[in-house]
């Protein structure tokens, strides 16, 4: 599973093997500052990403990678079917990604230590 982490005035997710090598990156990673909102849902599939640019995708199983969508912005996903996602929206034009969509192991208390470091309302879901 991807690594959801705070480092300095970042949240940084880090993927590992043959994640990374799906999603075409090692890490990604947005400012604190720009974090507009963080809720957890309950299958990641049930996210609407957009169309994949880079990264790996199999229907129904599996997103990796970056997409895109008309006007409304970057999303970085590495999402598994059928499993809880944390979905962590940013302020407009603040930061590179404008939504992470991951698959944690523990996406309640990694939903939470993102709120609390970004200085969000803990009820906020």
């Amino acid at each position: 599973m991807p690594e959801l982490s705070i480092q300095d005035d970042r949240a940084v997710v880090e993927l590992q093997g043959r994640q990374a090598v799906m999603a075409l990156a090692r890490q990604v990673s947005v400012p604190l500052a720009a974090i507009a909102s963080v809720e957890v849902v309950s299958d990641g599939a049930d996210v609407d990403l957009g169309w994949r640019v880079g990264g790996t995708s199999l229907p129904r199983r599996l997103w990796f990678g970056r997409y895109r969508r008309r006007g409304k912005g970057r999303t970085f996903a590495a999402v598994y079917a059928g499993e809880p996602a944390v979905v962590v929206r940013t302020k407009p034009g603040e930061a590179d990604w404008d939504k992470l969509v991951l698959t944690l192991d523990d996406a309640e208390r990694a939903a939470q230590t993102v709120r609390g470091a970004a200085g969000l309302p803990s009820s906020l879901q």
